[in-house]
């Protein structure tokens, strides 16, 4: 750094200086480079030339001079000042919140941690930053299982499955308080900072019973003390459509043929219209909407005095869905302020506030398959009906008319006439609050106490409307009553959900630094949680007017349309965590946590959860330090244990519920019983994690970080199947045991890194081993009945149990088996042939990788996810490869392969042969996916400039642009054992400007 002289002047109360920021490898300007005063005054930022007029009080002798992409310097505040700043290779000086207590430089963690920045999660398309996460994170497996806009449903896992039964969602902390998946869709991901994941016990142990699954810390943006006010504006516009589809549906002249190879002929009527009229309707393109729109705005201002900081943000996100019935609207309101009340105090606060009203198609479900399912119409539909009414005149000329409510030979109601009957909104409005006073009474001591609220409020409004019988002009009687002109009654459900989580936090931090070797930290605190549910739901029958539809004008309501549910839940915890850096070299860090839950049986409520870890920084050691071509290089060590309450509440409770007795008692008539079995002896599961790991980089461009981890489990919360005889089914216990092994690697490379150029390339992956070790009773084995699954010793919790299909005999058509003894057989026998098949649901090997290139102005970032060795048993295809049911709906182009004579080789059985749930359907679901594509074009500063901003950006992203699959399902990426006709995810394009000024 080179300081030179310059004018200045003096007033009573400020000084003025002049200064230039510049790169201390070519000299050349840093534009909008940052120089905060340290202990008072108006932060600025550089010009076009790198240059800077900074007033600041007189009793200010410091500034920290910051530049992305270069290492931060604190400089004596002199006359005439040229800062060289030096590029920053490592990141390992970023800042980390990892929880409580301060925020930590990323070389200093001892436990194993993943940062995701606010780049990858700005201008996403999606209304849920979750989906920003995938392929970012190696040992984070985020799998989105429908492309609804309102969808929360991801399965989300760090490093495996831990439990069978209970929760294996990691614990999401937003900005130091606990937050429920509710804040996926009402969090604007623009106003997130960062996303830290915490993968091992020393990183997550310090949230005990909580953490077993991991830890997801997200921060949100603030201001920041002596910052000029910043305005940044964003619109964004794009549209949706279904991802790629891997399955061909037969068109009219095709099904015609399969139903003469199967010996069920379509009458001569349909032949004539197809063969005049040429009607063979792609059902795929009726049903789903090719361009759903989606648009975003907001608007954020930060900045800060020299005792407030404040930023404040509004959104508005609006997306169609692809199929009818489905699409969300969402406002947002965040703000953060932060006060410097004196030296010694601060105060401040955090909300979020959300509205989103969005529809979801009741038809879609995994409780059942119904046709009305758009995802299911599309592919059962005959070809040979019209998406509209026709008639055709004596002179055999067809006309069209109105779109189909029911198809003239398929026989169904179409989902557009659910949509005109079914009108239902679901509105969700929450807050997440958090309030913070912070005390420093002496150097080195910060007491801090925190309150924060995770709320939301649920509506349902759920209608069918009453309608008349018509024929339609084909003919059809359109209306669950035949008689043409009969009243059909309507029915209304009204259901609401109002949700509290209190967390109540106080903490004691002590930092002491002795001889500048010796770097210790002490954290005691204490934590308690207050949950409340309530909800009620009533239904209400026998509508006759659509505009008479309260619940106090429908005729019917008795007990079983009434519902009501209360739950309560007390969480108290203490900890206490020692942090000790000896010289930048050796760190050691040990945590204790005790909780105690009201879900577990008294006695049984309060348990102890530690962690011990140690990091080396062996670079920082003289032996090496000579070494040029290694430029950093870590190692590092942690064990300890977490817990896992994820079970419903009262699950130890021999709990009374009401029921109705039957026996023509009529549906008004309730009787009391006991609902749950009680177990006195329920208590947490534990989980046990080792962590070693390595961590270099070398050359100045390779980045490299390799984990290895074993997780097990012990006393595993799972619902123990009881005999009927008892009258129950199953109850919670803690039983047997399971292990997760596996690796994660992380790659990073900067290729070029030049004033211009900028090039590099990373790559991640995760291999996990999930292996049961005991269960319940002695057993070595349990059959999960109607799933596929067995849970056997030595074999993985997700892995599927079925029958060996092995093909069709040429002779006869007839279905072929493996028996246990690998012997061929024709006679289905589930119970004595299922065998392991080493398939499992979760993918053992996951990962993902990019590259970013920029040049001056111009930058694009590609990412890529992907999954291997995963599957999924297709129920789709239970239905479209099924020539038994051939006739009673579309098939696959496949089908036309079915077996007709004696000497076809094929898989797929003669007509006769009704197939079974057998291995045929275990389907391969890896996949390869283009996550996501981003172009961008700054405008240059000097134009910007004369603008009069700072920033002006355009922008492209795709999303899901390619996948690569063997699936035959709509899309490969659920994670579920049954994949049942699923609202498929999305493949999204959007334009986007960004101004700043």
């Amino acid at each position: 750094m080179t300081l030179m002289a310059c004018s200045w002047s003096l007033s009573a109360q400020t000084r003025t200086y002049h200064g230039t920021v510049v790169d201390g490898s070519n000299n050349e300007p840093l534009i909008g480079a940052t120089i905060m005063p340290v202990g008072g005054g108006q932060g600025v930022a550089t010009d076009a030339d790198g240059k800077f007029t900074l007033k600041v009080p007189a009793n200010v002798k410091q500034a920290k001079v910051s530049y992305v992409g270069y290492a931060t310097q604190t400089v004596a505040i002199r006359d005439n000042m040229v800062v060289k700043l030096a590029s920053s290779d490592s990141n390992l000086d970023e800042l980390v919140v990892l929880g409580y207590g301060s925020a930590k430089k990323l070389g200093s963690v001892v436990g194993s941690v993943a940062v995701v920045g606010e780049k990858q999660l700005e201008n996403i398309p999606t209304a849920t930053f979750v989906d920003a996460l995938q392929g970012q994170v190696p040992g984070l497996n985020i799998f989105s299982n429908s492309g609804d806009p309102s969808s929360t449903d991801n399965a989300i896992r760090i490093r495996g499955v831990n439990s069978l039964n209970a929760g294996n969602t990691p614990l999401f902390i937003l900005d130091g308080a606990p937050v429920s998946s509710s804040v996926f869709t009402t969090l604007n991901p623009n106003d997130i900072k960062s996303v830290t994941v915490l993968k091992d016990a020393a990183s997550v142990a310090i949230y005990g019973s909580r953490a077993a699954n991991g830890v997801i810390v997200i921060t949100s943006k603030r201001g920041a003390f002596g910052e000029k006010a910043n305005v940044t504006l964003r619109a964004n516009v794009g549209w949706s459509q279904m991802v790629e589809d891997n399955v061909t549906m037969m068109n009219s002249q095709q099904y015609i043929e399969f139903r003469d190879k199967i010996g069920s002929p379509v009458s001569q009527e349909v032949r004539d219209i197809v063969d005049k009229y040429g009607i063979s309707t792609d059902w795929r393109k009726e049903m789903f909407n090719d361009n759903a729109l989606t648009y975003s705005v907001d608007a954020a201002v930060s900045g800060g005095g020299e005792n407030l900081s404040y930023y404040l943000s509004l959104n508005h996100y609006d997306a169609d869905g692809i199929i009818t019935m489905s699409g969300m609207r969402r406002e947002t309101l965040r703000t953060s302020l932060n006060s410097r009340v004196n030296d010694w105090l601060r105060v401040g606060l955090q909300a979020n506030l959300g509205y989103t009203k969005y529809g979801t198609n009741s038809q879609v479900t995994n409780s059942g398959i119904y046709v009305a399912n758009p995802m299911v119409f599309a592919r059962m539909a005959f070809p040979y009906d019209s998406p509209y009414y026709y008639t055709i005149d004596d002179d055999g000329q067809i006309h069209y008319g109105d779109r189909a409510m029911t198809m003239h030979y398929f026989g169904y109601n179409s989902p557009e006439w659910i949509y005109e009957t079914n009108k239902s909104n679901r509105t969700n409005i929450t807050a997440n609050l958090n309030l913070y006073e912070q005390i420093t009474p002496v150097k080195g001591l910060t007491i801090r106490a925190q309150q924060a609220v995770n709320a939301y409020d649920y509506r349902l409004d759920n209608k069918w409307l009453p309608y008349e019988t018509t024929l339609t002009p084909m003919g059809d009687i359109l209306g669950d009553d035949p008689n043409i002109g009969a009243l059909n009654s309507g029915q209304s459900t009204q259901s609401f959900q109002r949700y509290y989580a209190w967390t109540f936090t106080n903490t004691a931090e002590y930092n002491i630094l002795i001889n500048d070797l010796h770097d210790v930290t002490v954290l005691l605190g204490e934590e308690s949680m207050i949950n409340k549910d309530d909800m009620f739901t009533v239904t209400s029958k026998g509508f006759t007017d659509r505009r008479l539809m309260l619940l106090q004008q429908g005729p019917n309501v008795d007990n079983s349309m009434l519902n009501q549910n209360v739950q309560r839940e007390i969480f108290n915890s203490i900890f206490l965590k020692g942090s000790y850096n000896f010289d930048n070299r050796y760190f050691f860090e040990a945590t204790y946590r005790r909780d105690g839950s009201s879900r577990f049986a008294p006695g049984h409520r309060w348990s102890n959860f530690f962690s011990v870890g140690g990091m080396w920084n062996v670079k920082q050691e003289k032996f090496l330090q000579s070494v040029e071509w290694l430029n950093e290089l870590q190692a590092r060590v942690s064990y300890g244990s977490t817990g896992n309450s994820s079970i419903p509440n009262y699950a130890y409770f021999g709990t009374v519920g009401t029921y109705n007795p039957g026996y023509g008692t009529g549906s008004n008539t309730t009787s009391t019983g006991l609902g749950n079995p009680s177990n006195p002896d329920l208590t947490w599961e534990t989980v046990y994690a080792f962590d070693a790991a390595l961590r270099f980089k070398t050359l100045g461009i390779i980045t490299a970080e390799i984990d290895f981890y074993k997780k097990t489990t012990k006393d595993m919360l799972m619902q123990i199947p009881w005999s009927y005889t008892t009258g129950f089914d199953a109850s919670y216990g803690n039983i047997g045991s399971m292990t997760n092994t596996g690796v994660d690697v992380n790659v990073q490379a900067d290729i070029i890194k030049t004033q211009d150029w900028y090039w590099g390339v990373r790559c991640n992956f995760n291999y996990n081993k999930n292996k049961i070790t005991e269960l319940f009773s002695g057993r070595d084995s349990y059959t999960i009945p109607n799933t596929g699954l067995r849970y056997e010793v030595g074999h993985s919790a997700g892995e599927f149990y079925s029958v060996r299909y092995v093909g069709v005999d040429p002779r006869d058509g007839k279905q072929m088996w493996l028996d246990k003894n690998d012997n061929i057989t024709k006679i289905y026998n589930e119970e004595e042939n299922s065998v392991m098949t080493g398939k499992s649901q979760f993918a053992p090997w996951t990962g993902g990788f990019g590259t970013s290139l920029s040049w001056k102005g111009i930058s694009l970032s590609v990412d890529f996810n992907w999954a291997a060795k995963k599957y999924m048993t297709n129920n789709d295809a239970f239905f479209l490869q099924n020539a038994s049911q051939g006739y009673q709906q579309n098939q696959d182009v496949c089908m036309l392969n079915v077996w007709t004579k004696p000497g076809d080789v094929t898989m797929y059985p003669n007509a006769n042969e009704t197939p079974q749930f057998d291995s045929r359907y275990i389907e391969d679901a890896s996949f390869l996916r283009l996550k996501n594509l981003t172009l961008s074009y700054s405008f240059p500063k000097n134009i910007v400039n004369v603008m009069r901003l700072s920033n002006l950006v355009l922008h492209f992203t795709g999303r899901n642009l390619w996948t690569v699959t063997d699936f035959t399902g709509y899309d490969p990426e659920p994670q579920t054992n049954m994949y049942k006709f699923a609202y498929p995810n999305t493949r999204q394009y959007e334009f986007g400007v960004e101004v700043s000024f």
